[in-house]
């Protein structure tokens, strides 16, 4: 069976995370089964707790969470909002913001804008050339012309805050898990045979409430085999990219762009990753290299707002992961410990968080399910931290193998 978890409920008492002055709060709100000293209230506040320590920007997050009976198959539903910004000011925050060395590469690789504030990026085709409505995956074009896709940008509220935009009000995400599947709620001595990681899944589901999304997955719900392939919208015409788009690069394989260097590429499909230095490397920690996900209808069948997939091989009732890359990655197998990564910290210290001090500009760190149900602010699992040019060292290669992953029936896929 594959269970996924699908976005569109939007849920709304009870759970407070508070951390010292130099972290985030995170507010959790009960929609409706997470009453205070709950399973589902101690994982959901323990994959708060670790975050609001993670994270050392002075802003409030507010989420709802709940845990209830869904539909058949769907282990789980998860929104954010969302708001948009200019690429001018978002990418002048950013310039900002910078407190790590991979911050400071990462500023001083920040993409062009046109004179009109425009990024120049591929994206997917047209489904009518003349009129730029609908979208085609077949086809990439490279989008220049200075509209709103390429001066606007789409994020999360929450990741907003990060950056210093303010006047949101209401729930910055809403999660609801499926009370119909089987959780291990106790990641002390592992994941129990049969059942699936629910702190870990909690800690994946509000590190999409933090920013970590792609306009990618807006292009590939309207190509040909996506939910909207009718539409006569011009997507031109609204934000698309996030932040963590201006990271996603490929070496342009259709050559579109003149010349041989790597492309901000939001096209649904190919071969994405995550690259702090225009595309020139992609970013490779301890867990393995960023490489994006492509489209869950058109391009690898998972969502673009992830890592790549796992591989998985199936023992007895359990899924083994023989690489995973993060918290961030797509798929959680039965009885399958998550972690987050020194990878998946990359990923939000670049799009404007500040990352706790010993957890960042490391390619060593990594912090276990079972570390985050009992996490009071320590820093597990710590290497030697690297000068700033040493990051450089962590900076692989551009290598494609294993672009393509065989993914299990039995795996969850997680939104």
């Amino acid at each position: 069976m594959r269970a996924t978890i699908k976005g569109g409920i939007f849920l709304l008492t009870a759970a407070l995370v508070t951390q010292p002055a130099t972290a985030a709060t995170i507010l959790l709100t009960n929609s409706g089964g997470v009453t205070a000293g709950s399973d589902a209230y101690r994982g959901f506040s323990a994959a708060a707790s670790f975050w609001a320590s993670m994270l050392t920007d002075d802003v409030t997050i507010n989420i709802n969470v709940g845990y209830s009976s869904l539909g058949a198959g769907i282990l789980g539903s998860a929104r954010s909002a969302v708001t948009t910004q200019s690429a001018t000011a978002v990418l002048a925050r950013l310039r900002a913001d910078g407190t790590s060395a991979l911050d400071a590469t990462a500023i001083a690789n920040l993409p062009s804008l046109s004179s009109a504030g425009g990024l120049s990026v591929i994206t997917s085709g047209y489904a009518n050339t003349a009129t730029k409505a609908g979208v085609n995956v077949a086809t990439k074009v490279y989008d220049t012309d200075n509209s709103a896709n390429n001066t606007s940008l789409a994020l999360t509220t929450a990741n907003a805050k990060a950056l210093g935009f303010t006047g949101f009000t209401g729930a910055d995400a809403s999660i609801t898990f499926s009370s119909s599947f089987a959780f291990d709620f106790a990641p002390g001595d592992g994941i129990a045979s049969g059942k699936y990681d629910f702190i870990g899944i909690a800690t994946h589901e509000i590190g999409h409430a933090l920013g970590f999304i792609s306009g990618v997955d807006t292009y590939d719900y309207y190509g040909a085999k996506g939910p909207g392939a009718s539409t006569s919208l011009n997507l031109n015409n609204y934000a698309i990219g996030s932040t963590l788009d201006l990271f996603r690069f490929s070496k342009d394989p259709t050559n579109l762009v003149p010349g041989t260097a790597p492309v901000l590429d939001w096209s649904v499909g190919g071969t994405p990753y995550f690259s702090v230095n225009q595309g020139i490397t992609q970013l490779s920690l301890g867990t393995g290299t960023g490489i994006f996900s492509t489209g869950a209808y058109n391009g690898n069948k998972r969502q673009a707002s992830h890592w790549i997939d796992n591989r998985y091989t199936t023992v007895g009732g359990c899924q083994n992961p023989s690489l995973a890359r993060g918290i961030m990655d797509p798929t959680t197998g039965k009885c399958e410990l998550l972690t987050v990564s020194a990878l998946d910290l990359a990923a939000f210290d670049v799009i404007g968080w500040n990352i706790a001090s010993g957890a960042r500009d490391t390619g060593t760190v990594k912090f276990t399910t079972t570390e985050i149900a009992t996490y009071t602010g320590a820093v597990f699992n710590v290497g030697s931290v690297p000068e700033p040019a040493n990051w450089a060292m962590l900076i692989a290669g551009f290598g494609m193998t294993g672009a393509t992953m065989r993914r299990r029936r039995a795996v969850a896929a997680i939104a």
